[in-house]
């Protein structure tokens, strides 16, 4: 055997696991793209496929991250979110009709209206849940993101989240390309084949203009934070004066950096062409986070002039190309004494949380208490509380909204803590990038519903992932790990002549 041969067999094997590490990146990402171009994912025959395929890509990611030996693991919300998923199945746990009306009164009074079994004595035993396969399906569907978060933040600590960014940044384009061209062909059917019901309001390929809006509100942050990372990047080391901060716009990473910039507006002209008040407000909120995160992070004034520049000429760009008296309309159209109908139906949320506050009615299925507890805006039937926050309180109860909780505050100094770690690397800038898009999506999920999309969750848990990741040692996939692989086999290897061969 030469020593040639014993050179080559860990690096092939560092190359193979390379393309696993790339394979396990573009998995979710195919995921991502099935969802939002399968009108949001929002019928069966595509949330299950996505279901499967999300769980399939966390545990393949979990897979190839446990190999290199490199990932951290976030134990304490790992367990946090076992503890919400462990909630969520006992709401699914048949009890007695004595011991369920025991633990919820509300409960059986509200399934002898909705379930006639029931109601005649031939269910002795009932869920929590007062529709249970509906339950099913929430708790399935949480599962699989859990684990593709869980196993997206761990391949992120390994490889890094470029690479990802910028393939999310290419299918934003896409899917902000098919919405700005679709909108004025649009005649009732999405892609021109899939008829819609009458009242619907499609944008691109989702079937609802603020969830469409939801999917690039979480999307465009993560876009302006490499584009806020290359340019605070790519213009240190240079030498002062601006002779030469203009010719390095003639370089490729200056170049690449233009097309992260187009990509960018392309994005948000669709978004603003949805007309969707709460995802342009979300949109304006992640440029003020944007922009406060450039001018605490840029040391080079210099570099907080042309990240200001680009924000500014990015909002310029989609006002005018919107029309400022567009957005003023649509703005000044809005009844915001009532918030477009949405103060009733928000307080038809709060009486559901408050007649069900220890268990609530079942993981999804407000949509069933709402059929006997709307009072108001009785013109049309609000299936969702559009909150989320309200939703979750009335159907998941103190036995949801606690383990809740508890995932969002380890979640938030789980953050926390990366976010202190190698201020100012790509890295760094992605997860800033993570935590404007959540708050953003936040804020948006306080008048809407865009996470009850699957394809929106999905997209949620993989900037879950990025905002969690850790900083690898090199952004590349495994490229110090090879590098120290390469040195630890050339120092283990003597060269002396008799030991060429063995």
């Amino acid at each position: 055997m030469t020593s040639t041969t014993m050179t080559t067999l860990p690096l092939a094997r560092l190359a193979q696991r390379e393309g696993s590490l790339a394979a396990a990146q573009v998995f979710p990402l195919c995921v991502l793209a099935f969802g939002a171009l399968a009108f949001g994912a929002v019928y069966p025959w595509a949330y299950w496929p996505l279901a499967v395929a999300a769980f399939a890509a966390g545990a393949f990611a979990l897979a190839v991250s446990q190999t290199t030996g490199i990932a951290r693991a976030n134990r304490a919300f790992n367990f946090a979110l076992v503890a919400l998923a462990a909630a969520i199945g006992a709401q699914l746990i048949p009890l007695p009709a004595a011991a369920l009306d025991a633990v919820s009164p509300r409960t059986t009074t509200l399934l002898r209206d909705l379930n006639p079994a029931f109601s005649a004595g031939l269910m002795p035993w009932h869920p929590l849940s007062v529709w249970p396969r509906d339950t099913w399906t929430a708790l399935a569907l949480f599962t699989a993101l859990a684990v593709l978060m869980v196993g997206m933040a761990r391949l992120f600590s390994v490889t890094g989240a470029r690479r990802f960014v910028e393939a999310l940044t290419v299918l934003g384009v896409l899917l902000a390309l098919i919405g700005i061209v679709q909108k004025p062909l649009y005649s009732g059917a999405i892609y021109g084949v899939w008829q819609l019901e009458i009242g619907r309001m499609p944008f691109g390929p989702f079937v609802n203009r603020n969830h469409f809006a939801g999917w690039m509100v979480m999307a465009l942050p993560l876009t302006l934070a490499l584009l806020s990372a290359g340019i605070d990047r790519g213009m240190r080391g240079l030498r002062k004066g601006w002779r030469y901060k203009v010719l390095w716009f003639s370089s490729p990473e200056a170049s690449q950096l233009i097309l992260v910039a187009g990509a960018a507006v392309v994005m948000a002209l669709s978004l603003m062409a949805t007309m969707s008040r709460s995802g342009i407000t979300a949109f304006v909120l992640s440029l003020v986070m944007t922009g406060w995160f450039v001018a605490r992070t840029f040391e080079s004034r210099t570099r907080r002039l042309i990240a200001a520049a680009c924000l500014i000429v990015l909002v310029t760009l989609v006002v005018v190309w919107t029309g400022p008296d567009a957005i003023a309309s649509r703005f000044s159209s809005g009844d915001w004494g009532e918030f477009n109908n949405r103060r009733g139906a928000w307080t038809d949320a709060w009486s559901v949380a408050s007649t069900f506050p220890l268990a609530g009615t079942g993981l999804n299925t407000y949509w069933a208490a709402a059929l006997f507890y709307q009072r108001h805006e009785l013109a049309f039937f609000f299936a969702q509380a559009h909150n989320d926050y309200l939703q979750l309180a009335a159907e998941g109860g103190l036995l949801l909204v606690a383990p809740a909780v508890c995932c969002l505050v380890i979640f938030v100094r789980d953050v926390a803590r990366g976010m202190r770690e190698r201020r100012g690397s790509v890295g760094w800038w992605l997860r800033a990038g993570a935590v404007t898009s959540l708050v953003a999506i936040a804020f948006q999920e306080s008048v809407e519903f865009s996470l009850q999309m699957p394809a929106n969750a999905a997209l949620f848990a993989v900037v879950c992932a990025i905002a969690l990741h850790r900083t690898p040692p090199s952004e590349g996939p495994l490229q110090g790990h090879v590098e120290r692989s390469r040195l630890k086999l050339v120092d283990a290897w003597p060269a002396r002549p008799g030991n060429v061969e063995c």
